[in-house]
């Protein structure tokens, strides 16, 4: 664990929108309660049903929230990049872990202790109504993805994804984006995955890589996205 100036920790606190509206003696002791993680890619932050002990705040790199399953898939729920912020709901229910935090890429993380953050919670009522706020944005996202897993075949969880990431990219048409990374991110096996990829490449809707996918025919997946929501 390497200790950070106080100064430091300020900067990055407050830039976090969680805390914005917090007047500046709060966050600057919580600064002092405060310390700064970091991790190479691939780091466990926490596992699922792990006790709640900190919040995190991402200073650099990406968290990927993710559950697991009895047969040893993963399924990516979220991912947290600078400025994010992970962790909370078990501080507030004050149940284990939901899911695991890995780190996708070298990261630096800022570690807000339980005690720290309840304290925070109690002096700054702004705060509380703020993190409903969030927590109610969070639950319709997880009911959309719910949605779509339950009511999606392979293909249709698949290319809504990639259509997802699509719109949400600079660089239309052209993605960093593994096959088993997409299995996680939908639920599904990586073969499964890889011969819906291919069906698709073979009729020239897109091309792979090692760790690319580039959509050629946008028309195409919508169609297949359309037809898997009837």
């Amino acid at each position: 664990m390497a200790q950070a100036k106080p100064t430091e920790l300020d900067r990055i606190l407050s830039s976090v929108s969680l805390f914005a509206g917090c007047d500046e003696q709060a966050l600057a002791e919580l600064a002092l309660a405060c310390r700064i993680r970091q991790l190479p890619k691939g780091s466990i932050v926490f596992f699922q049903s792990d006790p709640a002990e900190a919040l995190f705040v991402v200073n650099s790199g990406c968290i990927a929230i993710f559950l697991s399953s009895p047969d040893g898939r993963e399924l990516v729920i979220n991912e947290a990049r600078s400025g994010d912020y992970f962790g909370e709901l078990s501080l507030l229910t004050g149940q284990p872990r939901s899911a695991s935090a890995v780190t996708r890429e070298k990261s630096e993380l800022l570690v807000v202790p339980m005690a720290a953050f309840d304290q925070l919670l109690n002096s700054q009522p702004q705060l509380v109504q703020h993190l409903l706020q969030m927590t109610a944005l969070r639950l319709t996202v997880s009911t959309e993805r719910e949605r779509a897993l339950a009511f999606l075949d392979a293909a249709g969880r698949i290319v809504r994804y990639l259509l997802q990431l699509d719109d949400e990219n600079s660089d239309k048409g052209y993605m960093i984006l593994s096959q088993e990374e997409l299995a996680q991110r939908t639920g599904l096996t990586r073969q499964t995955v890889a011969k819906i990829l291919g069906r698709w490449r073979r009729a020239g809707w897109l091309l792979t890589g090692r760790g690319r996918i580039m959509l050629l025919n946008r028309t195409a997946l919508e169609d297949v996205a359309a037809e898997s929501t009837l």
